[in-house]
């Protein structure tokens, strides 16, 4: 029992990789007969596609991977759309729905896989969660989504509106998240920078400044003094030492000190200097002067804590939000590729009743052709659909003509699509 669970989870996982990025998908329908049941003859078009070695072995691969029938309901069962004129103005609409989807759905596909470049891409339907090609495979109607009682422009409303308001909360989720990573990146800590372009609070941290109470204090704070930090570039240091003093007025003698082990990797050192506060602007500009670099910075170990804690803060919240939109782009993605099939079975329904007539009676499959051979796969499923291609009001008439505003025609309805189009780093 193990061993054949193993080697289903290995075929499954094989299926699913050899899936790759930009592999076109064909969705086709033939025309029955009308007078009797069509599903012996649906059997008898997919058994001709699958022993076609032109479409079963398009891509060289097993049969697991098609051609499989793609269930739009027919028949008795078959969709609402009222009119002879509603079927026209839901083929311009549903094709119009067909490319914002599609452009909505390779946005949250992109959008997935530069959060997460393992994105596992999954879809969620019916209570089942498979992966793309299995979900395609064995593809059914949802009848509890989309009731086939409910008119098709209804149920295509329903349908435009819950991926618009998936794309929406996914771009305001995606500004949320990326407001956090900016905070984030705002009070991080600058690694690597030299001392000009650190922030001082990650290089004077409480285990490096010296703060007790007394004379000896590495910064001293009281009603009129306090402490300027200087940083000096290489070889400055004795200029520094033997100019400071005078370089403003009110400067405390001997109160010039060198913060030790902080030189970076240019030589630069950081010192301190003690005076009064009237003689600060002075003792600046005189640094800046002789091109000495003045830091503002106040030493407050509370500080220090409260900026600690706001960073340990926004790093859980950027990875609550990472989670967060992960899960959404997840869903969102699954759900607007549910809604994708359901828009392009709309359409195989509606190009199938105007191409082959009513009642509703057509057979639809999915192949994937292989790349440079669609040519040999177009005359392969024309062989093998096309003596249903004329089954509909002028189908004999179209079928002899050219094809009408630079449209390809085929003997039989077909759309393509490519899920994947995003190229993973």
């Amino acid at each position: 029992q193990n061993s054949w669970l193993k080697l289903r989870w290995i075929k499954r996982a094989v299926s699913v990789k050899r899936m790759s990025v930009g592999q076109e998908f064909w969705i086709v329908a033939a025309g029955c007969s009308k007078d009797r049941g069509s599903e012996a003859e649906k059997e008898s078009y997919l058994a001709a596609l699958k022993s076609s070695p032109t479409i079963a072995a398009a891509r060289g691969r097993s049969s697991e991977e098609g051609p499989w029938k793609f269930d739009v309901p027919d028949g008795e069962r078959s969709l609402l759309f009222g009119s002879f004129d509603n079927l026209i103005r839901l083929t311009d609409d549903l094709q119009k729905y067909d490319s914002q989807v599609d452009s909505i759905l390779h946005r949250l596909e992109r959008q997935y896989i530069e959060l997460d470049p393992r994105a596992d891409f999954k879809v969620k339907s019916q209570r089942q969660e498979k992966p793309f090609l299995d979900y395609l495979r064995n593809w059914q109607w949802d009848e509890a989504k989309y009731p086939k009682t409910r008119p098709i422009v209804d149920n295509v409303t329903l349908l435009m509106s819950v991926v618009n308001k998936l794309d929406e909360e996914a771009r305001n989720k995606t500004a949320q998240y990326n407001e956090f990573k900016t905070q984030r990146g705002n009070l991080a800590k600058k690694e690597g920078a030299n001392l000009t372009g650190r922030d001082l609070v990650d290089v004077l941290t409480p285990d490096v400044v010296k703060m007790n109470g007394d004379a000896d204090d590495d910064f001293i704070y009281t009603e009129h003094l306090t402490t300027i930090c200087v940083i000096l570039p290489r070889g400055t240091d004795q200029d520094f030492l033997k100019s400071y003093e005078t370089m403003a007025e009110h400067v405390v003698p001997m109160s010039a000190k060198k913060f030790k082990d902080l030189d970076d990797k240019d030589g630069n050192s950081l010192w301190r200097v003690v005076m009064f506060k009237s003689a600060a602007e002075a003792f600046k500009k005189q640094c800046r002067d002789k091109r000495y670099v003045v830091r503002d910075f106040e030493y407050s170990e509370e500080a220090y804590k409260r900026l600690k804690v706001q960073r340990e803060q926004l790093e859980d919240a950027v990875k609550r939000q990472h989670e967060l939109v992960r899960g959404l782009y997840q869903a969102a993605w699954s759900d607007a590729m549910v809604a994708w099939m359901h828009i392009k079975a709309m359409r195989i329904f509606v190009e199938s009743v105007l191409r082959f007539g009513m009642p509703p009676r057509f057979a639809s499959f999915v192949v994937s052709p292989k790349s440079g051979a669609a040519s040999a796969a177009r005359k392969a499923l024309a062989d093998t659909l096309g003596r249903g291609g004329q089954s509909g009001p002028n189908g004999a008439e179209k079928a002899g003509g050219d094809a009408q505003d630079d449209e390809e025609y085929y003997p039989y309805v077909s759309l393509a699509f490519t899920p994947f189009n995003v190229q993973r780093g």
